[in-house]
């Protein structure tokens, strides 16, 4: 919210109008809902989600609000896309000698 204050003191509203970070923004709060996960929330159940994903279960429709914010969320994104290449990569170098 800061930041759109800002924009908006400091621009013109013409400016605004096509100012590439106010689209952004508008963008992003007009795709919210009322519930929201937050990235703490969201993060707390991505090990879940991978592994649904990883066992070819349908993760987006059992955990749409988790799909939800992945999609809006570059940050968990990331985090979500790591977990996964790391379940796909095989354990190596835990065995007991």
């Amino acid at each position: 919210m800061k930041k759109i204050l800002e924009l908006f003191r400091r621009h013109p509203k013409e400016k605004l109008a096509n100012d590439p970070v106010m689209d952004g923004l508008l963008r992003a709060v007009s795709m919210t809902d009322e519930q929201e996960l937050s990235c703490d929330e969201v993060f707390a159940l991505l090990d879940q989600f991978a592994e649904m994903i990883k066992r070819g279960e349908d993760a987006a429709r059992m955990m749409p609000m988790v799909q939800k914010h992945l999609g809006m969320c570059p940050d968990c994104r990331e985090e979500y896309e790591t977990l996964i290449k790391m379940l796909e990569t095989p354990t190596k170098g835990f065995e007991k000698p």
